[in-house]
């Protein structure tokens, strides 16, 4: 299992493969999100946080949205 230490606390994944689909939620909707190498501006500036498609984890890494 996935674990990651933050400021909140720990964040676990229990999907098997882990992470298998990332979505974060602007205005109730529900938005597709993908894993970069650096956090991308409107997430940090939104407070914007990503979660396991499967069991609702909070995604620990930096993460960006989806292109549409």
């Amino acid at each position: 299992m996935f674990r990651w230490g933050r400021a909140k606390g720990v964040t676990q994944c229990s999907c098997e493969p882990e992470w298998r689909g990332l979505y974060t939620e602007i205005d109730g909707q529900r938005q597709l999100a993908l894993p970069r190498d650096e956090m991308a501006t409107i997430v940090g500036y939104l407070d914007l946080t990503a979660h396991c498609a499967g069991c609702g984890a909070e995604y620990p890494k930096p993460w960006g949205l989806a292109s549409k």
